[in-house]
């Protein structure tokens, strides 16, 4: 399937008005005409002409060489140097990956034409598969715009979201050589690191790292020394004292150590006690300044560097990060799946894992990669599952935090484990060939696609059902039967066919159809029972 953006000509006045006519509207802004007319679409059109690179980049979106929708990034009167997106699709061509083609396709253009280095996109709540759109693209969630009622309407809340440009991010693959992370080669089973969230003290960081070294699986033992906290009075790490504790954990045990750094200062302190490898935090992988100090600062070095995933979904800036450190002379990288913010609180995790992201990363960059289960979990009960998850997705290693007393860590004590526990978890993991992690990952994009088209069916039949009940309150006020049962049988026929023209069997069509069928029934009979 060829998808491809164009601008949009007055030869394309009869496909305009064909798209406009034929969209679903369910999400779409009131301004767009309806029934969409010859005069509409001259003014359209010409007012494309006459603004075209200059309040905005407006383009038609191509499928083998048919108009299936529109999309566009106009300027937002309202900010200068931001600009809005918008777009419509056909609904047989949803749930096929053009949507996610077209924003991407329009972002760059955008930002390469137009003065502006933000994009924001409202959508709404209900709306998920837009937000998926988003998302991938490297879309933000900032807010709620508008908070609506239920009853003001049915489609939630109205959400923003925004895209920052930082240019166009050069796709490099085997920019570093994998073998070059010494603690990644040659390992049969995946690379476990673990250690307290944060080195609180002498005893606690010797009695967790004794505990840890006798856990084969353990090659590195981490610690935090200085923790970036959300608000500024809670426990910010013990700082150097913390690291000549932790050095001494690592003589003690024979185990190389990995910490986070976050600034210069971090990084000289590190260098200067010989710490094995060094880790930056989701927090300061969204600052490119921040990780321009950091390779900066280590320049020459050629330290392990492992390099969290930003805080939010953004796939651009991820591997802007790698690039940074790669150019600085950095060739023993590997990447660390945490996890990402998102707006959906009702998610059982702390960060929604959003697998296909960090596997698209090993898609285009040779880089070993590490899954935090601790941070996606934020909790002990879910790091089982997780862990087996990562395992299956083919991810060279886990890195887990434990402590000597999770329930008084000073930080994140729900997610921390035991090393005993640490040791059971691991005795309960299934360790599958090779060949299947290959299967597994090569598997993950297209599951993912199917969850998509999933939540559009959900979003269709709630549709459908809620036109269902209208249908059922008409009947109700015209004393109409319930069933026509010579309309159902031609209906039934003519999803049968069409059916048959996609490639799929009558059985199955039957079988969905009905259950629709009767689930419309039900509910039209209880409107008019309900006197």
């Amino acid at each position: 399937m060829n998808v491809m953006l164009k601008r949009w000509t007055m030869d394309d006045k009869a496909e305009l008005m064909a798209l406009c006519n034929a969209v679903d509207r369910t999400y779409l802004s009131d301004r767009l005409p309806y029934p969409y007319s010859d005069a509409d679409a001259d003014w359209w059109l010409e007012m494309v002409k006459s603004n075209e690179c200059k309040t905005g980049i407006f383009r038609a979106i191509v499928v083998d060489g048919k108009i299936v929708g529109s999309i566009s990034v106009e300027f937002d009167g309202n900010h200068r140097g931001r600009g809005e997106i918008g777009y419509m699709l056909l609904t047989n061509y949803w749930s096929k990956g053009i949507a996610t083609k077209s924003v991407s396709q329009i972002c760059k253009t955008a930002f390469e034409k137009l003065s502006i280095d933000c994009i924001v996109a409202k959508v709404y709540e209900l709306n998920k598969a837009s937000v998926r759109v988003l998302e991938k693209n490297g879309f933000i969630y900032d807010g709620i715009l508008d908070r609506l009622t239920p009853e003001a309407d049915a489609y939630g809340n109205l959400l923003v979201f925004y895209l920052q440009s930082r240019g166009v991010t050069t796709e490099i693959k085997q920019a570093v050589r994998r073998s070059g992370f010494s603690a990644l080669t040659n390992q049969d089973t995946p690379l476990v690191i673990a250690g307290p969230c944060s080195v609180e003290s002498e005893s606690q960081i010797l009695s967790t790292a004794q505990a840890l070294a006798q856990i084969p699986e353990v090659k590195l033992l981490r610690g935090g020394i200085w923790k970036p906290r959300t608000r500024p009075d809670a426990f910010e790490g013990r700082g150097e004292q913390g690291l000549i504790w932790l050095c001494k954990a690592k003589c003690e045990t024979g185990l190389p150590i990995v910490i986070e750094v976050a600034t210069p200062e971090h990084v000289e302190l590190a260098l200067k006690y010989e710490v094995d490898a060094l880790w930056v935090g989701a927090r300061t992988v969204v600052n490119p300044f921040s990780v321009q100090q950091l390779a900066d600062a280590l320049r020459d070095t050629d330290i392990p560097m492992l390099i969290k995933n930003p805080v939010s979904p953004d796939l651009r800036l991820w591997i802007g990060a790698f690039e940074r450190f790669q150019k600085a002379g950095l060739t023993q990288l590997a990447a660390v799946h945490r996890g990402f913010s998102y707006y959906n609180k009702e998610l059982p995790y702390r960060n929604a894992p959003m697998w296909e992201i960090p596997i698209e990363l090993t898609q285009r960059l040779n880089v070993p990669l590490i899954t935090d289960i601790s941070h996606i979990c934020g909790n002990r009960e879910l790091l089982q599952s997780t862990a087996q998850k990562a395992l299956d997705l083919a991810m060279d290693g886990l890195m887990i935090e434990c402590h000597n007393s999770p329930d008084t860590a000073l930080t994140d004590a729900k997610q921390q484990i035991t090393p005993q526990e640490l040791r059971t978890l691991l005795d309960n993991l299934t360790f599958r060939s090779k060949k299947s992690f290959n299967v597994e990952r090569d598997l993950a994009g297209l599951r993912g696609e199917i969850d998509d088209i999933d939540s559009e069916l959900l979003q269709l039949l709630a549709r459908r059902m809620e036109v269902s009940a209208q249908i059922g309150e008409y009947k109700k006020r015209n004393n109409v039967t319930v069933v026509q049962i010579d309309r159902w049988k031609k209906i039934l026929a003519d999803h049968m066919a069409a059916g048959a023209d996609l490639g799929l069997s009558p059985e199955l069509v039957t079988e969905v159809f009905e259950a629709i069928h009767q689930a419309s029934i039900k509910r039209q009979s209880d409107i008019m029972e309900n006197e």
